[in-house]
């Protein structure tokens, strides 16, 4: 029913939204060169913030599971992407810091663009695939990535670059998950429970679960929220679907139009985070916290 649709993905926007703030304030604004630390790492996961935090982006997945099981992805994901009004509305709540028309700009550029990219884009399925080396070869690109990331973000002075960055190295990691679990759900729901814990794709989702969290609560305290929050947002499903197309076969549309609208929308998206990076304004909440 489509009511149920909207009311379970604005759910999940919000809880998301919250949860992001909660696991903001539970960094406590670290030194770039405590970033990725053990102690850090300690730290905040200790937090109890950071618990509440991540309890409330585990509700968030159950009801944007809710959505998806009754309304089609093309009405859930535009809704998703409200859970950044939310997020300008909960840092306005806390630091009194109120967004502006940049601000606002900003947040509906990155909404306009993702949902542009992808309804352009129109992404279809392939088939999945469990053979090793084109796994192997994947997940050697993404985590090489991420380590120089983590290697840059520490040596970093401006938190607006930070948070970008360590934003995307955090969106690489949950892509990479996304498709672990397709392999894993795919192997409970074909086969059985057993065939899935007795294979490799449960084990990688894992290890990659575990390393998601890490890359998470650093990023989170790498720079400013609204920077961090829209970059994971933008890259998260843009790296799935290069994911997709590499090793699943999926594909894309390619019609002139197509590529026009999909470059469109990487550029407007892409526009609202350069907004949200140059915000007096969003500099200004991070200062108290956010």
């Amino acid at each position: 029913m489509l009511w149920i649709t909207i009311v379970a993905a604005l759910a999940a926007a919000a809880l998301n939204a919250a949860s992001s703030v909660l696991q903001r304030l539970a960094t406590n604004k670290p030194d770039a060169g405590a970033l990725f630390s053990r102690s850090f790492t300690r730290q905040t996961t200790l937090s109890r913030l950071f618990l509440l935090g991540f309890g409330l982006q585990v509700t968030a997945f159950f009801a944007q599971a809710i959505a998806l099981a009754n309304g089609a992805l093309t009405v859930v994901e535009p809704l998703l992407t409200t859970d950044l009004i939310f997020l300008l509305l909960f840092i306005y709540w806390h630091t009194h810091v109120k967004a502006g028309r940049r601000e606002w700009l900003g947040v509906v550029a990155i909404m306009l663009g993702l949902s542009g990219l992808f309804l352009a884009a129109n992404p279809q399925g392939g088939n999945l695939r469990y053979a090793a080396f084109p796994w192997l070869v994947t997940t050697a690109a993404i985590g090489g990535t991420v380590l120089a990331i983590i290697f840059t973000v520490r040596r970093l002075p401006h938190p607006q670059l930070r948070g970008f960055l360590a934003g995307l190295a955090a969106a690489a990691i949950f892509a990479l998950n996304a498709a672990l679990t397709k392999l894993a759900l795919n192997q409970w729901q074909t086969g059985s429970f057993g065939q899935m814990i007795t294979s490799w794709p449960v084990y990688g989702l894992i290890v990659s679960g575990i390393l998601s969290i890490y890359v998470m609560q650093n990023a989170y305290g790498a720079g400013p929220l609204a920077i961090t929050q829209p970059t994971m947002e933008i890259f998260e499903p843009a790296i799935s679907v290069v994911i997709g197309i590499i090793i699943f076969g999926d594909t894309v549309s390619r019609s002139p139009l197509a590529l026009a609208g999909e470059s469109a929308g990487i550029i407007v998206a892409l526009g609202g985070i350069v907004a949200l990076s140059t915000s007096k304004r969003i500099y200004e909440a991070s200062a108290q916290g956010l």
